[in-house]
């Protein structure tokens, strides 16, 4: 196993003269790698913890978000040009390196991660579309199974979107990554501007147009959303538009710049260069944040996950005296039921039952 650089490409190259990663660019991959993997590793052992949640098609949608942006962390330790460093990468020979080379190396795997983020999140505006403006279509549409296999077709369309970008790399015989040029003038211009529209602005524009549909009909019928299911649903609505929008500003300047260098307008390796990898790449560690802070059944669940001493304070908050003195006093009183197969059966529920059961329902839109 030999050592090696990688070749320069005329495309991307993120490294200095000595092909080492800019201590600047390497400090801010190794944080987003770190937070990309914890965070939305705590998510996922979330999700997979409590199974009723998965009931939801959009929780299944996180789910799949959450897996896509965890991986995203562990391809950037994995890249060298970004945080290990190429002199420090060992890169086997034979076919195991020729893959690494081409899948790794070439930023293929993080770039076409970027794409499975985009289409999941299209996918989970249209599934809120269809949830509140046709839902006999969508009891229909969005079962268990077909939700799944939506989240397949996600991941296969994109790895096979990208898939040219597998040719652009390849294991020299020195062991050396070297790049392999595909196309050049107009026909380079045209496929990058193919690229542009299929992975980012046509699915960016679906995705704009149907939160704007639900918001004009929020808008529009305050009445059906006044309920405490309306209200957990327009919250819900709500996370998925700002995922969304956060998205979309984390990968727009690294889009346009990216297509700007294939009509030679831009150079690779500068200064905004940087930063628009290190936005995109950014937008891994996100989501989990703000599930936190617009959805109180998500920040329960991590609540409880996290701080189990907490549990059935309902929303993460810490229990006031008069909050415990209630507890203490419904917890202690027994409530006589109905029941025609036993008259005499009692029973209690205690405000963090309450808390509980709300949260629940919550979850159920």
């Amino acid at each position: 196993m030999a050592y090696n650089t990688t070749t320069a490409s005329p495309d991307m190259h993120m490294h200095d003269d000595s092909g080492e990663p800019h201590l600047a660019l390497r400090v801010s991959m190794g944080i987003i790698a770190v937070l990309s993997i914890c965070g939305n590793g705590l998510l996922i052992v979330v999700l997979l913890r409590n199974r009723a949640l998965l009931r939801s098609s959009y929780n299944v949608l996180i789910l799949s978000l959450a897996v896509t942006d965890m991986t995203t962390g562990m391809g950037l330790i994995l890249t060298p040009q970004y945080i290990i460093g190429i002199h420090n990468f060992p890169i086997p020979s034979g076919l195991a390196g020729e893959l690494f080379c081409r899948i790794v190396v070439s930023y293929y795997l993080l770039f076409t991660l970027g794409i499975v983020s985009v289409y999941t999140i299209t996918c989970l505006s249209l599934e809120r579309w269809f949830a509140v403006a046709k839902p006999a279509k969508y009891r229909a549409g969005f079962k268990s199974y077909r939700i799944y296999v939506m989240v397949v077709a996600v991941w296969l369309v994109s790895f096979l979107f990208n898939a040219p970008h597998l040719f652009e790399m390849k294991l020299a015989s020195d062991n050396h990554c070297v790049w392999v040029s595909l196309t050049e003038g107009n026909i380079r211009k045209g496929v990058a501007l193919v690229e542009f529209l299929g992975k980012f602005l046509v699915p960016l524009i679906i995705t704009t147009m149907s939160f704007l549909s639900l918001w004009m009909k929020v808008k529009d019928s305050p009445a059906l959303f006044q309920t405490n299911k309306g209200k957990a649903g327009v919250r819900l609505l709500r996370m998925c538009a700002i995922i969304a929008v956060v998205l979309a500003i984390c990968w727009f300047p690294n889009q346009i710049y990216y297509l700007l260098f294939k009509f030679d307008i831009t150079q690779m390796d500068t200064a905004v260069h940087q930063v628009t990898v290190v936005m995109c790449m950014g937008n891994s560690t996100l989501n989990p944040f703000i599930y936190c802070a617009t959805n109180p059944s998500y920040r329960k669940n991590f609540v409880e996950f996290i701080c189990p001493w907490k549990v059935g304070y309902g929303l993460g908050e810490v229990p006031s005296e008069a909050d415990k003195r209630a507890d203490r006093l419904s917890g202690s009183t027994m409530v006589p039921v109905k029941s025609q197969c036993a008259p005499h059966t009692v029973t209690s529920m205690s405000r963090s039952d309450e808390y509980f059961t709300r949260s629940a329902s919550e979850l159920r839109i």
